[in-house]
């Protein structure tokens, strides 16, 4: 088995530890004030608002044409700063896109997806699509140039910002749209600071960019359009599209009780994996590059260390789940008790997706789009024969079973690819 240079681990470890360390601050902001939201705000307005992160994250995908992912793979500095210069643009027409159909069947949309307690406030969506893809773009931007740094403290800039403000208008009464303004504001202060902070050279080249190179790289990176943003939008209603489900299959107080449940869940497990997902993308590329065995065991030792970490920490959360909602109020027992309905999946996802960038780097976005296909339908499928025939604890559960079994042929699948150019090179 080969050996890992030295350099690899130290440096990779370094950067972990820099993003690990920003994480902590910005769950700490999440962590600190969950007593508080959930006081302030009924686990209906909780669900309503995880149908609108839901419906933002696939947006934000749909929205920037997946160009941003393209950025840490193109070894050109122009060639990266016109391929964040096609991402915001699309962003921008895409947002406005959006704005439009709301402002003329928000209602109706309302009705269709069965989320009444949003109201007016989907006409937010939009604004925050456009500021979360800036800030995608311009995260991506900053990993290809190890700058974590700068990505950690704008995430603590946004999570400090989201939880104060959700917590303030709370505080005022203001509980109908209160999480989904302060997020808006969070995004909108996050993207700002992030952009006083890119260099003069990212400007210089900015000056310089026109038409034709958009066109250029634009055709360069055409699966990435294709393949890889609907492949990224399915990608994001299977890790973050649980709660459209559930209020269409069940109750938007349901999804409030599921959408908390995940966060508990979501907060210490991102202290570790968030942050190896950034470092692993733009480390594996290089690597991928000069030493293709090395890559191969690059990633085998980051999926054995994620699961010695990963697997106690699950195992501890499905049994204390209970206890730690009760102490956010009796009421919220129920989302606790959900945990151990989830938990394999939140253990296999989390071993496989930080490594799925795999299939940008080998050039294989195919690969990526018929798991995330075939995902989204098996998760539809549980959550509509549980809604018929089970109850939801079920339902929950038949999914987490199914979608786990995917992410595992994925994981075999992209091996598999990484040991045929071993065998070609």
């Amino acid at each position: 088995m080969p050996k890992l240079p030295s350099f690899i681990k130290s440096e990779f470890s370094k950067h972990v530890s820099t993003l690990v360390a920003g994480q902590i601050v910005v769950h700490a902001f999440a962590f600190l004030a969950l007593p508080l939201i959930t006081h302030f705000y009924p686990a209906e307005n909780i669900g309503a608002y995880s149908f609108f992160m839901a419906l933002y994250m696939v947006f934000t995908t749909l929205g920037t044409g997946r160009y941003e992912a393209a950025i840490i793979v193109e070894e050109s500095d122009k060639e990266s700063v016109n391929l964040w210069s096609l991402a915001t643009l699309m962003s921008v027409l895409s947002s406005f896109l959006l704005l439009l159909f709301l402002l003329f069947f928000y209602e109706e949309s309302l009705q269709l997806l069965k989320v009444n307690q949003l109201g007016i406030y989907i006409l937010w969506l939009p604004l925050t699509v456009f500021f979360g893809a800036l800030i995608r773009n311009t995260q991506f931007y900053f990993n290809k140039y190890k700058g974590y740094k700068t990505i950690t403290l704008s995430d603590i800039v946004k999570s400090g910002t989201n939880s104060i403000g959700a917590i303030l208008l709370g505080w005022f009464k203001f509980v109908s749209g209160g999480l989904i303004l302060a997020n808006l504001a969070a995004h909108t202060i996050a993207f700002f600071w992030l952009l006083i902070k890119l260099p003069q050279q990212f400007f210089h080249s900015l000056k310089e960019v026109h038409f034709s190179a958009l066109t250029s790289i634009g055709k360069k990176y055409q699966n990435y359009l294709t393949l890889y943003t609907l492949s990224g939008a399915l990608s994001a209603v299977l890790t973050n599209g649980t709660p459209l489900f559930i209020v269409f299959f069940f109750t938007e107080k349901t999804a409030g009780y599921y959408f908390m449940a995940e966060k508990v869940v979501g907060l210490p497990i991102g202290l570790v994996v968030a942050a190896i997902a950034k470092v692993f993308y733009q480390r594996a590329t290089e690597i991928f590059r000069e030493d293709k065995t090395a890559f191969l065991e690059f990633t085998r030792n980051i999926q054995r260390k994620m699961l010695w970490v990963l697997l106690p920490l699950l195992v501890t959360l499905s049994f204390v789940g209970p206890y730690i909602f009760e102490w956010l109020g009796s009421e919220w027992k129920q989302a606790g008790e959900m945990i151990k309905y989830f938990a394999l999946l939140v253990l296999i996802n989390n071993l496989v997706s930080p490594v799925a960038s795999i299939a940008n780097i080998i050039n294989r976005l195919d690969i990526l789009l018929y798991f995330n296909i075939a995902a989204v339908i098996i998760r539809g499928l549980s959550f509509f024969i549980g809604s018929y025939f089970f109850t939801f604890e079920i339902a929950l559960l038949i999914s987490a079973i199914s979608i786990s079994l995917c992410y595992i042929l994925l994981d075999v699948g992209l091996k598999h690819q990484i040991k045929k150019q071993i065998v070609n090179s």
